[in-house]
């Protein structure tokens, strides 16, 4: 038997619409999981709409008898972002291109090819326009980093001269008015991104579940009525969901995916992270900044293994000099719950040895994958491969006419590259020229602290390509700009081809990684020499003159 507890925040900004939510309540869930989750719910100014749904939580809570699973329900009858349900009922029998998809891979190329005056019809299953980077990825995971960040800055408050009551002592941290920040945060940023699109006479936005039911027709489902439409193209962009790798008790409550994490009621006192690619590693350092203890797990030799290793190499060191315990190279056996206690115990072997990680929630973050599911390729010409569905150079698939984009066509998997790629395919359909984005040239941050910021190729990567490479490099112990911010740690490295000097790379490790990457982007796609950047003149005292002194001191 499943309980649903509807509701609405009205507590958000003036103007601002009041978000609905539905929690779906399966009966094997924990008591202390569900009493925070609804305590979160009455704390953060909600009010109920279902009192009879709202009773029987009560009720349950009072007798003790608490259900297992909780969370959030993104199906497309209470989405939360939209009061224009009947939309699908204004959808035409035809348009020119339907968008699966409204996060960053699907979005943008819709409201691009809607204001050239292409009829579009853009279907969104989830919660509204934004994707996983929105609601469950890069905005709500930023939030939280931001949270630990400030608190961070008030324990060490004295350093700069500050004699705060609360200086040297972590500030507590409200948890139920994080999560309210971060859901005005989110309902900002969707509901403007519908507005967009409602201002596009045509562009009509579905929140429901398309399905393809041919080269060129889809059905489209939504508030329990069904809308057949055919169509001229088709962009495909649904995004990825969580792996969840096959680990006995991977199941059990307490066992979440990266979604599970942000959207947990509660900060856990302790944390145990299967996964140290860029999800584990921002997390681990966010909780173990909240005041967590954090264990981080990874099967690979070392954490954020497509990162330049030296990068790599230290910040691993500083993750486990801030508390957090690192075990790399293991193979993760199972996840069993403690008869004492209430925790989960994750074991392991490592080095050819049996060893074990206890929590009380463990976050399984080993990456993501293409979510093809439900789309109905195989009514068409549409092809899955090992990565994701297959692509032409023009990102159209096996079935002219329908493209695919971001995450569903495999890695890199960033909202900005998604964004690039759809971007591209709109200009294509237009028939504009439409340069296409190359991994080569892409650019990324890793929120860890201190930030890493990459463009291009690393030195590693490069000599893979074949290319002769030397690297220039800077240690911001020495810069003035990090010195003043109390946090001389860090390295640029500039890697650059021997014969003409062409700039294929820049990576940096340094508190303020993310706003040097403008510069290092603008480099590696335009192919600047070292001498370009050792030439320009960078004002100081910033990090980004770091970049001219790499430079200057390039062999």
């Amino acid at each position: 038997m499943r309980i649903a507890l509807h509701g609405e925040r009205r507590d958000g900004p003036p103007g601002m619409p009041r978000i609905a939510y539905l929690v779906v309540v399966d009966p094997d869930e924990s008591e202390q999981r569900l009493a925070l989750l609804h305590r979160n719910v009455q704390q953060s100014g909600t009010v109920y709409n279902n009192l009879a749904a709202a009773t029987a939580i009560e009720g349950r809570i009072g007798r003790g008898t608490l259900p297992k699973r909780a969370g959030l329900d993104r199906r497309p009858g209470r989405n939360p972002c939209d009061n224009q349900r009947g939309a699908i009922m204004n959808l035409p029998d035809e348009v020119d291109v339907l968008v699966i998809g409204g996060g960053p891979g699907g979005t943008p190329a819709a409201l691009a090819l809607a204001q050239a005056g292409r009829r579009v019809a853009l279907v969104e299953a989830g919660q509204g326009l934004g994707g996983t980077c929105l609601f469950e990825g890069c905005i709500p995971s930023k939030i939280y980093r931001e949270v630990a960040a400030r608190r961070g800055e008030i324990s060490d408050a004295a350093q700069f001269g500050l004699r705060a009551a609360a200086s040297g002592s972590p500030a507590a941290v409200d948890w139920n008015a994080v999560q309210a920040r971060r859901q005005r945060i989110l309902a900002q940023r969707a509901q403007g991104a519908l507005a967009k699109a409602h201002a596009l006479p045509g562009l009509r936005v579905v929140f429901g579940r398309a399905r393809l039911t041919g080269p060129r027709s889809a059905t489209v489902d939504a508030g329990g009525q069904s809308h057949a439409v055919r169509f001229g193209r088709a962009i495909l962009a649904t995004g990825s969901v969580p792996v969840r790798p096959p680990i006995p008790g991977v199941d059990l409550p307490g066992v979440l995916d990266s979604q599970g994490l942000i959207e947990i009621p509660a900060i856990p006192g302790s944390l145990t992270l299967i996964g140290a690619g860029p999800v584990g590693v921002e997390m681990a350092q966010i909780f173990a900044r909240l005041g967590s203890r954090v264990t981080l797990l990874q099967g690979a030799a070392r954490i954020l293994e497509p990162v330049d290793p030296v990068l790599a190499g230290l910040l691993e060191r500083r993750i486990e000099g801030d508390g957090i315990t690192v075990r790399t190279g293991v193979r993760v056996e199972s996840i069993d719950a403690q008869a004492q206690g209430g925790e989960l115990r994750v074991r392991y072997t490592r080095d050819g040895r049996a060893e074990q990680a206890q929590s009380e929630i463990v976050a399984v973050v080993a990456g993501r994958q293409p979510n093809v599911e439900g789309l109905g390729l195989q009514g068409t010409s549409v092809r899955v491969g090992r990565h994701g569905v297959q692509v032409d150079a023009t990102l159209q698939t096996g079935e002219p006419g329908i493209y695919a984009t971001g995450d569903l066509v495999g890695q890199p998997m960033f909202a900005h590259w998604a964004t690039a790629q759809a971007l591209a395919v709109a200009r294509h359909l237009l028939g504009h020229d439409a340069p296409y984005p190359r991994p080569e040239h892409n650019s990324a941050v890793i929120f860890s602290f201190p930030e890493i910021g990459m463009a291009g190729l690393t030195e590693e990567a490069a000599r893979g390509a074949g290319l002769d490479v030397a690297v220039a490099e800077y240690d911001y112990q020495v810069d003035a700009r990090a010195q003043i911010g109390a946090d001389a740690f860090g390295r640029l490295r500039v890697v650059y081809e021997r014969t003409n000097r062409r700039i294929v790379g820049i990576h940096a490790l340094v508190d303020g990684a993310a706003d040097l990457m403008g510069e290092a982007a603008l480099a590696v796609r335009h192919g600047l020499r070292v001498d370009d950047l050792a030439a320009a003149i960078h004002p100081h005292p910033t990090l980004t003159e770091a970049f001219g002194l790499a430079a200057l001191a390039a062999p």
